[in-house]
């Protein structure tokens, strides 16, 4: 089965990608990893291509100056799906991303995954989405899905079909009248939320963040951050998560989690 995984990275130095692409290869991954560049320092895409990463410099007009990378990749990430066999897909966030273990182990073929995000901040409570989703939809959008958990909109796996419908769908409710820069950089995470409860994503199955294979440690509190005695970031059933998602936004743990990561 041949795999894919698909990634944005504008403006970052092949420094600030090696903890993603180096702890995917570590992993076992055999499939094409493919990052999506724009504005890079030079050397960035030369360094990447060494490390067995296919870099392709894109064209974004008004980007980031007008419109953000989170909102922008999703017409990228179409262009290029309409161009790969692959029949598994992970799309991600990039310079805040570990894996730990091979990605799509576990999960269910045809379906499309979102992983929600700690369970003690929902929609409602997380002044990020909330915010992103009254920006595009209107106040009124908020209250049916106050008390819903917040799916990351960071990292998606599935299976091909679904992942290029997923992209479409969402890259159709993306409004260019609405600029997408500084607090509303990521309001596509407010639009993936909305079609989501809203019953409009196809194959959709959601992971609690108590048991997810992804793990979205932005909202976490640092007390509830489980590390295991090899340095990888374990979730509370104690399994070791396949991939670790802001990583950073916990320093205390973050270097333990790149060490063990590419060891």
């Amino acid at each position: 089965m041949s795999d894919l995984v698909l990634a944005m990275a504008g403006c970052y130095g092949a420094a600030d990608l090696r903890p993603f692409f180096r702890s995917l290869r570590a992993t076992g991954f055999t499939g094409e990893i493919r990052l999506l560049l724009h504005r890079n320092p030079p050397g960035t895409a030369e360094a990447l291509r060494a490390e067995g990463a296919i870099p392709i410099e894109v064209e974004l007009e008004g980007v980031p100056e007008t419109w953000s990378y989170n909102v922008s990749r999703y017409r990228l990430f179409a262009q290029q799906l309409a161009r790969s066999d692959a029949e598994r897909v992970l799309l991600s966030d990039s310079r805040d991303v570990v894996f730990q273990r091979e990605p799509f182990g576990g999960l269910e073929a045809d379906r499309l995954h979102l992983f929600e995000e700690h369970p003690s901040k929902p929609i409602g409570k997380c002044i990020w989405t909330q915010s992103w989703l009254r920006y595009r939809y209107g106040d009124a959008a908020l209250p049916p899905i106050a008390l819903r958990p917040v799916l990351c909109s960071g990292v998606v796996i599935g299976a091909a079909e679904r992942v290029r419908a997923f992209v479409d769908l969402v890259a159709g409710e993306i409004v260019p009248r609405l600029k997408a820069t500084n607090y509303m950089a990521g309001y596509d995470q407010g639009v993936v939320n909305v079609l989501a409860y809203a019953g409009r994503i196809g194959g959709l199955s959601t992971h609690p963040w108590e048991s997810a294979s992804v793990l979205h440690q932005g909202n976490a509190p640092a007390a509830e951050i489980r590390v295991g005695d090899g340095g990888q970031v374990l979730n509370s059933a104690g399994e070791i998560a396949a991939v670790v998602h802001q990583y950073d936004r916990h320093p205390e743990v973050a270097e333990r989690v790149v060490r063990a990561a590419w060891r």
